[in-house]
């Protein structure tokens, strides 16, 4: 009676099959990962969209004043019902928990002490009680035109304010951290341009819709009401952005 079952070379057969089937589908599924992770992204902003929203209408439309160095954050907590909101799904854990940039959430000393995205300084109003002039740059209502071009909030390595200016450079290469830590508490784009969705972070607008933004269409926004789109020197893009969308179109 002949015994039933596999050769070995029937089982190696069987197993090169398996390994090669699971080479073409790895990146296809990883794919199909990143993109769910930017869907969520972007779901995250549609609910900053809304807070911004409620917050505004609570206030008159006023934006709030710069009062204390983390006016978004004080004054949208008691609108937000899910902590979740404030990390990015492609950057959950802190420098300090493992995490590398692109892909890190930042961490601070106050509440809410860790998140993905950075709220925008110019979208505030000047304080009552401001012994300086007023900032001209600032917005001070939600009531402007181009509203959906001007960003409140978006994905970032700063959890709190940024402050962008034409005049900003890109990172000279992908996860440069030097570069981020010595613009850590400066004014600068390379807060902002972080490669966290393939060419885009994810951000909510002045007008309360949220969105993908393109890397390089981060210098044609308008950040605040000096920022002439019309006569932006749009910067050298480095080697690691060339590939990416170009803007304007």
């Amino acid at each position: 009676m002949k015994r039933k079952g596999f050769t070995l070379i029937e089982l190696l057969v069987v197993i090169a099959i398996i390994a090669l089937l699971m080479a073409i589908l790895m990146p296809a599924l990883e794919k199909v990962r990143q993109q769910a992770q930017k869907v969520i992204c972007v779901s995250n902003m549609r609910q900053w969209g809304t807070i911004i929203y409620l917050y505004l209408q609570d206030n008159n439309w006023v934006l709030p004043p710069e009062v204390g160095g983390n006016n978004w954050l004080s004054r949208s907590a008691p609108y937000v019902q899910n902590e979740e909101i404030r990390l990015c799904p492609r950057a959950t854990q802190t420098i300090a928990e493992g995490a590398r940039q692109p892909f890190a959430a930042n961490d601070s000393q106050r509440p809410p002490y860790k998140g993905s995205y950075g709220f925008h300084d110019y979208v505030t109003s000047n304080a009552p009680d401001r012994i300086d002039p007023p900032d001209p740059k600032k917005w001070e209502t939600s009531e402007v035109r181009e509203a959906s071009r001007v960003p409140v909030i978006a994905g970032c390595v700063r959890l709190y304010l940024v402050n962008p200016e034409p005049i900003s450079e890109p990172p000279a290469y992908e996860g440069d951290v030097a570069e981020w830590e010595s613009h850590a508490g400066g004014s600068e784009m390379i807060n902002y341009c972080v490669n966290r969705h393939n060419g885009y972070v994810c951000g909510a607008f002045l007008d309360f819709s949220a969105r993908p933004i393109g890397l390089k269409e981060l210098w044609v926004l308008k950040w605040h009401r000096l920022w002439d789109v019309e006569d932006v020197l749009l910067p050298a893009w480095p080697y690691w952005m060339t590939g990416f969308k170009e803007y304007p179109q």
